[in-house]
């Protein structure tokens, strides 16, 4: 499983969460791919308008042929989505590290 994280400062935080969220727009989008397992919005308690958002997927695969397939409605939609942040830094892409 792999987790990819971006950190987001936004204009209006009801609109950024509706679009966002774990049942917004772009998770909605995301669940036409296979491998999709789902997103978590994470929101500041000391910093208004700052979030994180976690979407997890089966597998960096998974997530690139999902990229792959929809990439025109994947940049489309990114460029529609700019309206609701001020920033968007994404910290990168990460694997659950098990114990054995």
């Amino acid at each position: 499983m792999i987790a990819i994280v971006f950190r987001y400062d936004v204009r209006e935080p009801e609109a950024f969460e509706e679009v966002y969220g774990p049942n917004g727009e772009w998770a909605r989008f995301f669940r036409q791919g296979l491998g999709f397992i789902g997103t978590e919005l994470l929101r500041d308690v000391e910093e208004f308008g700052r979030y994180v958002v976690i979407d997890r997927w089966e597998s960096a695969e998974a997530y690139n042929a999902f990229v792959t397939e929809n990439q025109d409605e994947y940049l489309r939609r990114s460029d529609d989505s700019r309206l609701y942040y001020l920033q968007e830094l994404r910290l990168g892409t990460f694997e659950n590290v098990w114990a054995e």
